[in-house]
């Protein structure tokens, strides 16, 4: 051994082998892990690793009150051997960070974070280390929920929204009280482009504070349904209900009324601009017997969506039949061309006697301008022909004349074959006429009263089958 020291190259080697060991040893204390310096040795090697935004637990009575003034993360710093922060990431899950406030009350506290979970080799920070915390005591309100309607402007023309529906009307919400008392407003918004009838939606409930924000409180229920009424164009109609068949011998009808007299009807625009009248089932009078109470139903026109009512009750009352008569009733003649002209054989004046038969009050309330007698040429030739006597009036009077037959004669004045061969023609008649009544004129100056009579007789001799006609004319009119 005593030779070994007292070779030269020996205590050279021991020399750098105590210094390599005496680096070792500083460097292992002091010099923290640092990347790309070389492989760190296992268990020897200090480091340290930060964790930002790891969640803060909080631990209290959730039954009674409702924690705020919190903060949700911390940032966590780990300091320690390499193998003991390998250790402490492979056992990540079982790590927490915490404030434990199970035994506190309703209140503000300053509470110093903790930690569990972690190897024991490690040294945990933790940023901040201590909080203030808000305890408040936990309450439940009621609120109205309020129907927002989005894209109303994109109804079709003519519908309208009527009041919209939420179920349940209210929600509860469970907060603290200084949260309940912030909460101005819950509503729910249902979208309307692309509807054109009623419906039920589901939809979110949202609560807002006094500026519009949303608050982040949940409802119960978080949502509700929303029925919206929407109403598509409409319009009022009247009703009008026609007769067939006829009455019983000495019975009228008094009256017949229908209620409601009008029917809303719901459809297009363009369809609702068609529609005036509606009419009813015709009144069946063979079946009438006495007063009656009917109920009918409204039929809907084509294109209609629906008519309210769907029925309507008719009210019809009975009474002891009456006559009525109009004397020198005129006639009028439809579809006879201008040129031609018409008389009544045997009938000068062109009138008859009209009979009404009715209730009292009916005919009380009849008058001539509610009448209307008539018979149609329409097609007819040049001659004398039967043609049927049409009746118009009130509904509730009848006309027994109404269908019987009439003789009438039309003649065209324009037609030659209706002109004698001895007689002048239309034209000559004009001339004649016009130049009687120059000679007319003349002989009121020159020549006695005498002779104008004579002349004027002369003249109108032709004439009086024209005048004829004109007298029934002018009854017809």
């Amino acid at each position: 051994m005593d030779k070994l020291f007292s070779k030269g190259w020996f205590i050279k080697l021991t020399s750098i082998v105590i210094a390599i060991m005496l680096f070792l040893m500083v460097n292992m204390d002091t010099q923290p892990q640092q990347a790309g310096a070389g492989l760190p040795i296992p268990g020897v090697t200090n480091g340290e690793r930060v964790l930002e935004e790891v969640p803060l637990n909080v631990y209290y009575d959730d039954e009674q009150y409702v924690l705020t003034d919190a903060p949700d993360t911390v940032q966590v710093v780990l300091r320690g051997p390499n193998s003991a922060l390998t250790l402490g990431q492979a056992t990540q899950g079982q790590q927490e960070i915490y404030i434990d406030l199970e035994n506190e009350e309703a209140g503000t506290h300053y509470e110093r974070i903790q930690h569990r979970g972690f190897p024991p080799d490690l040294r945990v920070s933790i940023v901040p280390l201590t909080v203030q915390v808000t305890l408040q005591e936990r309450q439940t309100a009621s609120y109205p929920v309020d129907i927002q309607i989005l894209n109303e402007e994109e109804l079709a023309e003519g519908y309208t929204i009527g009041e919209p529906e939420a179920s349940p009307g209210t929600i509860d919400v469970t907060a603290a009280s200084g949260m309940l008392e912030q909460i101005s407003q819950v509503r729910a918004a249902v979208d309307v482009s692309g509807r054109s009838e009623s419906f039920t939606d589901t939809a979110s409930v949202v609560l807002y504070d006094e500026s519009g924000n949303e608050m982040g409180i949940n409802a119960d229920p978080p949502a509700v349904d929303v029925t919206v009424p929407i109403t598509s164009p409409n319009k009022s109609v009247p009703l009008r209900m026609s007769r067939n068949g006829e009455l019983a011998d000495g019975m009228a009808i008094d009256s017949v009324s229908i209620e409601p007299e009008e029917v809303t009807v719901y459809g297009p625009v363009d369809v609702l601009n068609e529609i005036s009248v509606i009419d009813l089932d015709d009144l069946d009078l063979d079946e009438i017997e006495g007063d009656t109470t009917l109920t009918v139903p409204v039929p809907v026109p084509d294109g209609v969506e629906r008519v309210e009512p769907g029925e309507v009750t008719v009210d019809i009352d009975m009474t002891a039949e009456e006559e009525r008569e109009f004397s020198s009733f005129s006639i009028d003649v439809e579809s006879l061309p201008n040129t031609w002209t018409f008389n009544f054989p045997g009938n000068e004046d062109g009138t008859f006697t009209l009979r009404a038969l009715g209730s009292s009050e009916q005919l009380d309330r009849l008058s001539r301008e509610d009448i209307e007698a008539s018979v149609d040429v329409d097609g007819l030739e040049a001659g004398t022909h039967t043609v049927s006597l049409a009746i118009g009036g009130p509904q509730n009077v009848r006309f027994p004349q109404h269908g019987s037959d009439v003789e009438i004669t039309i003649e065209d004045d324009n037609s030659s074959d209706a002109v004698n061969e001895n007689e002048p023609n239309a034209s000559e008649e004009s001339q004649e006429n016009e130049t009687n009544e120059a000679a007319e004129e003349n002989e009121e100056v020159n020549e006695p009263e005498n002779d104008q009579e004579e002349n004027t007789n002369d003249n109108n001799e032709p004439d009086e089958p024209a005048d004829d006609n004109s007298t029934i004319n002018e009854d017809e009119e």
